[in-house]
Order: structure tokens, then C-alpha cells, then sequence
């Protein structure tokens, strides 16, 4: 007997066959074709003519016959196929073999009849996905309830109630909904005069007018770039760091954090946001402002290797914008959707042009120009400017390879034109983009000229001054120095006026003679450098003879006079380059970059944006809904593909994605219709139902009839005891903050320095986001957390800026109930009341006892604060 057919023969004879219950086929049998074999063998594709996505098509089989014969595992060529010791033909050819359960489960299956459904039906064309089909504005229900019956949103979902036999909770109070509509807008709770006041108002839109408020807070900027963050996979420079080196991400992307904070607090459109980051330079060429966006770029790069760059800029584009996992396409073909290899190498082609480069900023030095790879060259990260993306290799060629090896390139393929996913539609179009002179030459940016005279007007100030003094106090000596040093200063002017005209001749299209303009600005530059010498020359001169008169005069005159010989060389050397025949090499003002963009990521941008495309709307409310309600309506944020998971709600998901669209694609329109609804003011506590089985018929509350607890985001647990305590800063904006400040540090957490190799520990502790892949953040409950909050130095000096800030005059009574609101936001509940009097009594006494020159009623005070900033209601939002 063949090895194979004695090994197939083994494992129907040993694997153990349930015993009484049936197998279930929609349960047991045909998720796991779909795991396992439907890449292969499904709608996609039909290797063999195979196809497993039903029970009648297993049995029908493909072109080597009947894939199992019902009643007979024997005969079943199925089972030999997976039981194949040899991994070179076993199915499935990727991944693990099935399991001997998995085995056996099937032979048992196809011993009942291999029976399914008799109304089963195969898989629809992967291009009938529903996320492939351009969203459709459904018709809102029309509800009975009127309570339900106002907001669109509530309407959908109280017709999933309706149809679910579910019954909402009651409304939360006014006090959990100011709560939780803060921390969800802004970041940080209502301080007690914000709770105060809003309780005090009786009118009917006290609640939507608190909305407005803060949705034109600048905090709101800061909270919700945060989350679009996750996204984008913002990260600060990594990769040796302590050496320092450029490796992941790059120095300046902070502006581009700064840039999302704009944009969210202008409200700019969604889409406007997304082609600015992917094409910025291409779409508002010579926009400084804007340029900064394309950090969303600049965050993939790593220098040590421009494929992965690419690969990068190919999977997180796809991930973050469509919610499609177009890297599983870098190997092979997808094998749940209608991807292509060839899909994948012409998205990179959008790409392949891009590099690194760095402007200059106004009012900061110039960082020079972005410094190429060049083997054992030091790098260091840039400390001014700005670092931005453009087409710098117009000729570009993207090779397609196969096998995710970068060796094994297809000439027959190669190279790949730049392209999209031809299954999702739309205009693709590329136009060349000419670009303004301020676009390819910095030089010509009229801050850049600015900042230059400016710097040598004040050396012009500071010379002429010196020589006034000079000239006053009859120095002789000082006064040549101070003259020397005019002279220079002038030279510099002058030479600086004449490369702008040079400049200008060359680039801005002025009719002048460049060669003429050219050599002028030679010269006066070989001016300026011999004033430098000459000033040189004076200055080793008073140093020689400040060494004659040292107490140890013949060293130091040695070395003076060494130096002063080389300082006339430079002189000497200067005058006859001064002297010699003019040449036109100048120093321009920056350098010179191409006058034309490819157009290719504008093409991208504007096709991920069109009304067309089925994706990036339903991706972008998907996300929103997320973060306002803990839970997405598609769970798999990134794979909206038929391996990803359906949506809970796809006719809301599909109403929103439409109406946010209609709505110029801005999120406020969206928060606010969101947090105004009635789902959104729903209780957390499932008590409150009227009804207890919703408990039990949708324990994760997937279809909201009640409003989801969740645990404060990192940053909100930090930036909120920041804010509580008085403490937290509100300033907007600038460098990031070494994350070694965290403790220390009173700017909101988004500013904190965060990378892919540390972040904040205190943030980390709290699940912060992960700069690699956040797209939907994890949450866990550990110890630590209980620990950061009870032992961590800025907890403890928190509690004592806020026991300072509390009158001490109060009584306990007084200072509980005020402690209680100021920190979570409501009154002590009586039990609580009495725990903290006598835990105040009881500290304050062991206090007086065994401590000097300390406060008792004070230093319990704080920690009465202390204990309520590690209550379960602080760092819950309910």
C-alpha cells in the first residue's frame, strides 16, 4: 500500500468519531471550508474547478471528480488530500494541516451523507461584497415609539430593538451624560462650575448648547487628533535613538500631530484631510501649512531599506483608508478578495518616486537639505525646519517580484504602471503637476530672504555699534578689530543681495544674463570670505600678543604663532581666489529640487476620495462610531474584505456614511448628531432596563440598548488628573516632550513623545496606543494600573496641588463633598460620606503622631484625594 493511503487508512481508523450527536454542517463543517480552504477553493477562485463554499459542491466535486463520496470517507478523495503526509501536495498547501479532530470531523460528516442545507447557496462574486458596493442613502424606519423617533440614528436602532424583542434602558442623569460627553469630545471631565451650571439650566437645549461649546473648544482638536492618530500610526522618530540615527519615522513630524490638531478644530473635511496628507505637495504646491500633512508618509519611512517604505506606505494606506488588507497581495494574490499581486505593485507605484526632504521654517535655522545614505556617514536628526515628501525620481520603476522577494523580479511584468484596485471602481487619472518656483526652490520663499537680510542687518547693527565704541574709547587695537568685523558684516550683505539676483535670474525667469548675475554673487561671496581671513588675521595677531605677555609665554606663543601663519595662508589663499578670472559657482539659496510632481498620489487621493469609491467614508464613520460608543459597527476596523466582520448596523453604517459625505465630510456635523441622540444618553447600568433578558440575548450590547462602560483612554486618565488637580496646561502645540517628562510634565499627554520603541510608561500601563498598528486600541485590566495610580509621584503631587487649591478653612464635612465633586464629578453617596469622615479622623490622628512639623489635617486630606483618584468612577466613563 502506498505510504499515503496507509497514513489516510491510520487516521480513519484512529481518529476518535463523535459518538452520538450528528455533526452539524453550518456549524462544524462549513466554517471551517471557509477558514481553511475557500481561498482556494471558494468564489474567488476554483483551483481544480473545486469549489467547497457549499455541501452540494463538495460532493460534485472538481475535475479529478466527486471531492467525497457520501457514506464512504474511504473512498473520499477529500480526506486523502488533507491527511497527505507530504507537505508538497497535502491541502491545504498553506497554513497548518488540519488537526486529527478537524479530520475527524469530516470523516464523520461525510459517513452521515455529507448532507448540508437544501437551500444552500454558494458564495456571491467577491465584487458583490457588500463593502465593494458604493453606499446607498436607505430609507430612515419609521418608528412607533416617539421617543426613538427623532434622531435618524435611534430610529435604526430601535428598529433593531423592535426587531430583536429588545427593551433600552432608561436615560442616564445629567451629571454621568456631562461627564461622559466631555471625556468624549474633549478628553477631560466638566470642572464642578461646568457641572454646577449645566445642572442649573432648565432650559431644553441646555445639553445641545454644551455640545456646541465643546466642539469648538481647541481641546477638541487635541482629543479627536489623538484618535485619528491611532489610526495614521503617528509615531516620533525612532531607531538608535541614544546615538543618534534616523531610522523609522523621521525628527520635525511632530508639525504634522500639530497639522491634525488644525484641521480637526477648522473642521476641514475628512476627504480635504486624507489627500492632503497622501499629496499635499502635488495638490497646494508651495503651501508650507499644508505640506506638513504628508507626515502620514514621512512616519513609514526607514532609511535603511526604501522597499520597506514602500510596503508601508502600500499596507497602512490601505488599512487606514479602506479598510483592506492589501499586504496579504504583496506575495501572492488575495485570497478572500478581488486583489491582485498586480494590484498591489501598481498601488506601489504611486509611490515609488517619493522622497525625504527638509525645508526651512520661518523665524528657525536652515537644517540643510535632507542628507542622502551614504555607507559609514553619521546621521543625526534635524532640530528646525520642517520634513515633508515629494517626487523626487520621476523615472521611477516599480518592479513586480514575486514571492515577497525583492530578487525574483518578473520581466515579463515589469515594470507596473501606477494603478488601483480596478474591483472597487472609480477614475483613476495621473496629470504631470508643474510646480511654483517656491515649490522646487525654497530659496525664493519670500520668509527665506526675509530671515537672511535680518540676520545680517543685526550683524551690520552689532558691528557699527562696536566701532562707535571703539571710536569713543580711543582703542586703537579695538577699533581695527570692530572696523574689520564692519567690513565683513557689509561683505556678507552684499554678497547675500547679489546671490538673491543670481537666484532670481536663474529661477524666477528674469531676463537678465545669469552668467553675469552668477559670477557678481562668485564674487562677492570670495569678498566676504577674504573680510572673514583678514578679520581672522587680527584676531591670531591679539592672541599672539596676549600670549607674550602669558606667565608661560613660550608654549602658548608657539601655538599662536602656528595659528596666526595658517590664518595669513587663509588670507593669502582668499586674495587670489578674489583676484582670479570670475566664476558663476555661487551658493544658492537652497537647494533645487524638480520643477514637476509626478501626480500620481494626487491621482490616489483623489480617487480614495470620491463619491465612488465604496470604502473610505464607510471606514472613516465606522471609526467614529467606535470611539463614541466603545464598540465599531464593522469589529475588524482595518479588513472591511469578506475575512473581516460584517457590520452590526450595515443600513446605519451605510445612512451615516452618506449623510457624512453630504455634509462636506465633516466630523462635527457627525459628533454632534451622535452625542444628541437618544442612544447616545442612554444608561450604562443594564439594571435599568425593564426588562432583565436583554442580559442575556445580547450580553455584549451589540446592538445598543445601553450605553457601553468603558475604562478612561491612557492619555484621559493622565490628562485628567492633570485637569482636576488645576494642574494640566492648555498650551497648544510644539515639539514633542520627552516621554521621561510624563511624571513631571503638565502639557497634555498627545505632546509626550511616542515611537515605536518607548513610550510614556505611565501611558503604556494603560494600553496607550501602539505606533505600529493601533487601528483599534486593546484594553486590559491589570494590576499595574491599580499600582501606577497608588504609587506614582505625579498621583501623589497631583492630590497635593488640589488639596492646596481646596480652602482649608472647610470642614470635613465641607471638604468631602467638594473633593468628591471635584474628582468624580458627583456628591459622596452617605456610605462614602462616613468612610471618608472617619478615614480623614483616622489618618489625621496617625499623622499627629508620628510625624514632625507636618500638617495631620492636611497631609489626610490628601490622601483622601489621593484614594478617590484610584476609584473605579475616575478612570470609568459611564
Amino acid at each position: 500500500m502506498p505510504l499515503r493511503l496507509l497514513v489516510f487508512s491510520l487516521v480513519l481508523t484512529a481518529a476518535p468519531l463523535p459518538a452520538a450527536e450528528p455533526v452539524d454542517y453550518v456549524r462544524q463543517i462549513k466554517p471551517l471550508f471557509k477558514e481553511r480552504c475557500s481561498a482556494c477553493h471558494g468564489a474567488l477562485k476554483q483551483q481544480g474547478k473545486l469549489r467547497l463554499d457549499t455541501a452540494g459542491l463538495v460532493v460534485k466535486g472538481g475535475k479529478t471528480g466527486p471531492a467525497v463520496k457520501p457514506g464512504d470517507p474511504a473512498a473520499s478523495l477529500l480526506l486523502e488530500r488533507v491527511s497527505d503526509p507530504d507537505p508538497d501536495t497535502r491541502m491545504p498547501l498553506e497554513g497548518k494541516p488540519l488537526t486529527a479532530g478537524e479530520i475527524a470531523l469530516l470523516t464523520a460528516w461525510i459517513a452521515e451523507g455529507a448532507r448540508g442545507p437544501s437551500d444552500e447557496r454558494a458564495e456571491a462574486y467577491p465584487r458583490d461584497h457588500w463593502a465593494f458596493r458604493p453606499p446607498v442613502r436607505p430609507n430612515v424606519p419609521m418608528i412607533a415609539d416617539q421617543a426613538w423617533n427623532g434622531n435618524p440614528i435611534d430610529r435604526f436602532l430601535s428598529a433593531e430593538h423592535a426587531k430583536r424583542k429588545l427593551s433600552p434602558v432608561t436615560e442616564t442623569d445629567r451629571r454621568t451624560l456631562l461627564r461622559r460627553v466631555y471625556v468624549d469630545l474633549i478628553g477631560v471631565p466638566p470642572t464642578p462650575d461646568e457641572l454646577n451650571a449645566f445642572l442649573a439650566d432648565p432650559s431644553a437645549d441646555a445639553y445641545e448648547r454644551v455640545v456646541d461649546r465643546l466642539l469648538a473648544s481647541p481641546q477638541y482638536g487635541e482629543r479627536w487628533a489623538r484618535h485619528w492618530m491611532d489610526v495614521w500610526r503617528y509615531s516620533d522618530w525612532y531607531g538608535r535613538r541614544a546615538v543618534p540615527d534616523v531610522l523609522n519615522s523621521y525628527a520635525q513630524v511632530w508639525r504634522w500631530r500639530d497639522w491634525i490638531v488644525r484641521a480637526m478644530n477648522a473642521d476641514r473635511g475628512y476627504d480635504e484631510i486624507v489627500r492632503l496628507m497622501l499629496a499635499a505637495d502635488e495638490l497646494v504646491p508651495g503651501n508650507d501649512e499644508d505640506a506638513v500633512a504628508s507626515g502620514f508618509l514621512v512616519r513609514n519611512f526607514f532609511r535603511w531599506n526604501y522597499n520597506n517604505w514602500m510596503r508601508d506606505n502600500v499596507e497602512h494606506t490601505a488599512k487606514a483608508f479602506l479598510g483592506l488588507t492589501m499586504n496579504c497581495c504583496h506575495c501572492h494574490d488575495h485570497k478572500y478578495d478581488p486583489l491582485s499581486q498586480e494590484d498591489y505593485f501598481r498601488l506601489r507605484a504611486v509611490f515609488e518616486p517619493l522622497e525625504i526632504r527638509h525645508d526651512r521654517w520661518p523665524g528657525e535655522p536652515d537644517p540643510g537639505p535632507y542628507p542622502k545614505y551614504s555607507y559609514g556617514a553619521a546621521y543625526k536628526p534635524i532640530a528646525s525646519g520642517m520634513v515633508r515628501v515629494m517626487d523626487e525620481r520621476l523615472d521611477a520603476k516599480t518592479l513586480f517580484y514575486t514571492g515577497g522577494d525583492e530578487r525574483n523580479v518578473s520581466k515579463d511584468k515589469s515594470p507596473m504602471p501606477p494603478g488601483v484596485p480596478a474591483a472597487l471602481g472609480g477614475t483613476f487619472r495621473v496629470e504631470p503637476v508643474a510646480l511654483p518656483p517656491e515649490s522646487w526652490f525654497p530659496g525664493a520663499k519670500a520668509f527665506v530672504r526675509r530671515d537672511e537680510v535680518a540676520k545680517r542687518e543685526q550683524a551690520l547693527s552689532a558691528a557699527r555699534a562696536a566701532v562707535s565704541k571703539a571710536q569713543s574709547t580711543d582703542n586703537a587695537d579695538g577699533l581695527q578689530f570692530a572696523e574689520a568685523q564692519l567690513a565683513a558684516a557689509k561683505s556678507d550683505m552684499n554678497a547675500l543681495k547679489a546671490r538673491i539676483t543670481a537666484d532670481d535670474v536663474s529661477r524666477v525667469g528674469m531676463t537678465d544674463s545669469f552668467q553675469t548675475a552668477a559670477r557678481a554673487a562668485a564674487r562677492a561671496e570670495a569678498r566676504h570670505r577674504l573680510d572673514v581671513a583678514l578679520l581672522d588675521v587680527i584676531q591670531k595677531e591679539a592672541g599672539l600678543a596676549a600670549a607674550k605677555k602669558g606667565k608661560n609665554p613660550a608654549p602658548a606663543v608657539a601655538a599662536a604663532e602656528k595659528q596666526l601663519a595658517d590664518a595669513r595662508a587663509n588670507a593669502g589663499a582668499a586674495c587670489r581666489a578674489l583676484e582670479a578670472p570670475p566664476s558663476p559657482k555661487y551658493t544658492p539659496l537652497s537647494p533645487t529640487y524638480p520643477k514637476t510632481s509626478t501626480g500620481r498620489r494626487a491621482a490616489l487621493a483623489r480617487w480614495l476620495t470620491s463619491r465612488d469609491n465604496p470604502l473610505t467614508a464607510r471606514v472613516a464613520v465606522n471609526h467614529i462610531w467606535g470611539w463614541h460608543f466603545g464598540r465599531p459597527l464593522v469589529e475588524t476596523t482595518n479588513n472591511f474584505g469578506r475575512s473581516g466582520k460584517p457590520p452590526t448596523h450595515p443600513e446605519l453604517l451605510d445612512w451615516l456614511a452618506v449623510e457624512f459625505m453630504d455634509n462636506g465630510w465633516k466630523t462635527k456635523p457627525l459628533h454632534r448628531l451622535i452625542v444628541t441622540s437618544r442612544a447616545y444618553r442612554l444608561s450604562s447600568n443594564p439594571e435599568a432596563s425593564t426588562r432583565s433578558a436583554e442580559r442575556n440575548s445580547d450580553p455584549d450590547n451589540l446592538y445598543v440598548w445601553r450605553f457601553p462602560t468603558t475604562r478612561m483612554e491612557a492619555e484621559v486618565v493622565r490628562d485628567s488628573l492633570l485637569q482636576v488637580s488645576g494642574e494640566l496646561n492648555s498650551a497648544l502645540g510644539g515639539a514633542e516632550i520627552d516621554q521621561d517628562q510624563a511624571l513631571a510634565s503638565r502639557r497634555r499627554s498627545i505632546y509626550l513623545a511616542h515611537h515605536g520603541e518607548t513610550r510614556a510608561e505611565f501611558l503604556e500601563l494603560f494600553d496607550a496606543a501602539n505606533p505600529c498598528d493601533a487601528y483599534r486600541r486593546t484594553v486590559s485590566v491589570l494590576p499595574q494600573q491599580a499600582l501606577a495610580l497608588s504609587n506614582s509621584d505625579l498621583v501623589s503631587r497631583l492630590a497635593r496641588a488640589l488639596e492646596r487649591k481646596l480652602p482649608s478653612a472647610w470642614s470635613d464635612e465641607q471638604f468631602v463633598a467638594a473633593a468628591f465633586e471635584q474628582v468624580l464629578g458627583r456628591p459622596p453617596r452617605p456610605a462614602e460620606a462616613a468612610a471618608a469622615l472617619a478615614f480623614l479622623d483616622r489618618q489625621s490622628k496617625l499623622f499627629l503622631a508620628e510625624l514632625v512639623n507636618v500638617d495631620p489635617d492636611a497631609r489626610a486630606r490628601v490622601n483622601l484625594i489621593h484614594a478617590l483618584f484610584n476609584h473605579t468612577d475616575f478612570v470609568t466613563v459611564r
